[in-house]
Formats: C-alpha cells, structure tokens, sequence
C-alpha cells in the first residue's frame, strides 16, 4: 500500500476527476492508503473523521484526519508536507465526498513531524490547525488518544474515503469502514523484511492474515481505533490489502507527546 507517496496525491486528483490512466494508477498503488474489504458507514458512528481537502478550482478529498480538539485535526505526515495551509480545507460531519463545492473549514497552519523521513515513513504524524473553531455536534466530535498501544489480536477499525481495491480509478463517495486485527510487530517486520522496508517501534501493523481488508489510497491520515480510541494513523504499506502485508500505521501512543506539545498553543 504506497499511500505514503505524496506524487500519488497529485495522481489521486486526477484520480478523482476520471484523468487517471491504468498505468499511472498501477504505478501510485505500489505504496498505498484506502477502505478494502469494508461497508459503507455513517459518520454519526464516526465523529472524529474528517476529510483533508486541497483547493484548486475544486474541493478534492486528498487524506483523512481525526478531530483531536476544536482548531486540531491530526493526519499523517505526508499529507501535509510541502504544502500550503491557505489551499487545505477540513469538511467534518458529512458522509460524502462528492459534493466538491463544499467549502469546509479554512486552515492556517500546517503542522509535522520534524523526523519525518518520506523514505523510511518514520515519524509520520502531522497536523492541521484551523482558522476558527469546529462547530461540534452529533456529527463533529473530537476522539481521546490512546494511553497504551493494543495488543496483537485486538480489533480495531480503520474509515476513510480510500479506493475499495488497489485497482479501482476513483474514490468511493460514501464513508465506508472495515474491522482490522492489530497484527503483531515482529511478525510484520518479517514480512515488511522481504521488500526491503523496516517497520520500527513507532508503527503498528493491522490488518487480516489471508489479506482482504485494509486501508488504501484516499484513506492516508485517517484513523484507527481502538473501542473509541485513537491508536494509529493510516500511514503506509506494500500494495492494499495484500496478503503477509498488512497495513502500517503511526502509532499514537509513540507520539502522544509531540501531539500535546505541539497542539498546546491552539487548545
């Protein structure tokens, strides 16, 4: 699952406006972020999750986020490096994607990691803080971080609006979600091993053993939970939903400290 490749955010708008060749698309999903394998799902059951937004002539969904407090939307890293707070935009509350007029919530900071490594994936956390406050309802709620990190065989669940295969051209406009296990360190490290990748300590692995269910392109950013609690953040993997290659996530625990110290001055 490339979904870390920021170039395949370029291609995923493209994606998004029907442009995207087979070729182009073959080429993004080698490293990938999306909903494999899940159902559609109604953000009442999702509060937290947000859509991340780029400003061109349209609105085009580019990564998920979570809702950490009323200015703070957490995401991955990737997301937001190299741009440019004054073109991203958070919609919260809704369960599509299609309407791309939709003007959503202006940004005015963009804030990640300063050990990000775009190679290696480490330390792929980042946020989003907004000019003014979102409005919290039954549809916009922010989620608790993780005290502890899940053991393996936990169920967790991953939402997003991220391709439904790694071959699909475009993005589901509904939200959809798909219950993943949390997939032991070692075990992954083995597999990840064969590729060459390195899955370190700041990273949790989730997904199902025969593959089939996982998070792809459109879903980078976007939260894994835990019985309500956010325990990773949808950063990277070797196709989607391939099976010996589950998907990989920031741990949230790992970086609960940068959260706190980096989100203080907007809270």
């Amino acid at each position: 699952m490339s979904w870390s490749s920021s170039s395949c955010f370029g291609l995923l708008a493209a994606t998004f406006l029907g442009l995207l060749s087979l070729a182009a698309l073959t080429q993004c999903a080698s490293i990938s972020t999306h909903i494999v394998g899940g159902t559609e799902a109604d953000i009442v059951n999702y509060p937290y999750q947000v859509s991340v937004r780029l400003e061109s002539y349209m609105l085009l969904h580019i990564c998920g986020g979570s809702i950490y407090a009323p200015r703070v939307v957490l995401t991955a890293a990737h997301c937001i490096k190299g741009r440019f707070a004054s073109y991203i935009r958070i919609v919260a509350g809704q369960n599509s994607i299609a309407d791309l007029d939709e003007q959503g919530v202006k940004v005015s900071k963009l804030i990640y990691h300063s050990g990000y490594n775009k190679k290696t994936h480490v330390n792929d956390v980042g946020m989003i803080i907004t000019t003014v406050p979102l409005a919290y309802s039954n549809l916009v709620q922010p989620i608790p971080l993780a005290v502890d990190s899940p053991s393996p065989g936990t169920h967790a669940i991953v939402s997003g609006w991220g391709k439904r295969t790694e071959a699909d051209e475009a993005l589901p406009a509904m939200l959809r979600a798909v219950e993943v296990e949390i997939m032991d360190r070692n075990t992954c490290g083995s597999q990840y091993s064969t590729k060459d990748y390195k899955i370190t300590d700041e990273m949790l692995c989730a997904g199902v053993e025969q593959g089939g269910k996982d998070a792809c392109s459109g879903d980078s950013g976007g939260p894994l939970t835990v019985d309500g609690v956010l325990v990773g953040i949808v950063s990277w993997g070797v196709g989607c939903a391939r099976e010996g290659f589950p998907g990989v996530y920031t741990s949230v625990k790992h970086h609960t400290a940068w959260i706190e110290e980096h989100a203080a001055p907007y809270l």
